[in-house]
């Protein structure tokens, strides 16, 4: 799925000198927050993405990539079409599942949840789920959730069982989050070690001082950092998905914010179910025109946040963002895939 994208546009040599903004300048606007402080529309046209690992984190647990590239959509089209993205038609990301969920949540939402099934890191879950005691587990849980998923396992360790299990969990904290929003996630602590998914997110936005800036409305309308969410309510969705070769269930809320000539959005996983404790992507989507057909320029931002980190010294921590980023890279290009117009 690496393959570089073409962008469909008829006479591309010619529209490419025919570049012009439908509103302010978004290159000026990057300068001002990005690590991006010249950008050539023209070669991201032609299908190049732009990226940088983003500064060390003085925060333990956190690393941060940056991205731009752009789409042959009207901004306002790309920013929906993020929104509602679904990963998991693209082998090559290594999701296994997407779906949507309902507000308020109900118990139709997960029934796609399964661990049956012969692949390795799928297998790994399963037996994660099953060594899990009420009060030890290398997953992620609150104390009363490693309780309550262990004594269902113990009661029914077969697949389809353990995954009504997880059902049960998933559903749980959605109607959670879906009434108290990131104020009510709870913490992990079956580890032996109490840490918040959602206070990790917040400690990686807040170190992002020119990005918390920019997007300040967004992340202060979403309720993210601690105010109360006016926001609409987000598109909501559970996953399951590869990372480092483990199974990995995950709940998110992507929100979108118009403002006016262009979009801000931003998808945040709370609750993950190991290997790492939150993610969060930041995008900001502004209108540009091409010989006269409407299109789009996209920065993203990437914020993970993973024990592993805790360890790893600044060498490390730059070849994590090396990798991070070829994955990045990846999603981006099936992104651009679905979104250009077919012939």
């Amino acid at each position: 799925m690496q393959r570089c994208n073409v962008w469909p546009f008829a006479f591309v040599s010619l529209l490419l000198s025919t570049v012009v903004w439908a509103g302010a300048d978004p290159v000026e606007s990057l300068k001002g927050f990005s690590e991006f402080p010249a950008v050539n529309i023209q070669k991201l046209i032609k299908g190049e993405i732009l990226s940088e690992p983003g500064a060390l984190m003085e925060f333990k647990n956190g690393i941060a990539a940056q991205t731009c590239y752009a789409v042959p959509v009207p901004a306002d089209e790309a920013a929906r079409k993020l929104q509602l993205w679904d990963p998991s038609l693209h082998q090559a990301l290594k999701v296994f599942k997407f779906h949507p969920i309902n507000e308020p949540v109900a118990p139709t939402d997960f029934q796609g949840v399964s661990l049956k099934s012969n692949q390795r890191p799928i297998r790994w879950l399963l037996d994660k789920t099953r060594e899990t005691t009420p009060t030890q587990s290398d997953l992620n849980l609150s104390r009363e959730e490693a309780q309550q998923l262990a004594a269902c396992a113990k009661s029914n360790s077969d697949p389809q069982a353990v995954s009504a299990c997880w059902a049960q969990l998933l559903q749980n904290r959605v109607k959670t989050f879906q009434r108290h929003g990131f104020n009510g996630v709870a913490p992990y602590e079956a580890s032996g070690e109490t840490m918040s998914p959602t206070e990790q997110l917040r400690a990686m936005l807040r170190e992002q001082s020119a990005i918390a800036a920019e997007f300040a409305p967004l992340l202060r309308q979403s309720g993210v950092l601690g105010e109360k969410p006016t926001l609409e309510t987000p598109f909501q969705y559970w996953g399951m998905y590869e990372a480092d070769h483990r199974a990995v269930l995950n709940l998110g809320a992507f929100y979108l914010l118009s403002l006016g000539d262009h979009y801000q959005l931003m998808d945040a996983q709370y609750y993950v179910s190991g290997v790492y404790y939150s993610f969060v992507t930041l995008y900001e989507v502004w209108p540009i025109q091409i010989g006269g057909q409407a299109a789009a320029l996209i920065w993203r931002g990437d914020f993970f946040a993973a024990p592993v980190l805790e360890f790893t010294n600044g060498f490390e921590r730059l070849a994590y963002g090396a990798v991070m980023l070829q994955e990045l890279k990846k999603a981006i290009r099936a992104f651009q895939d679905d979104v250009k117009p077919k012939p």
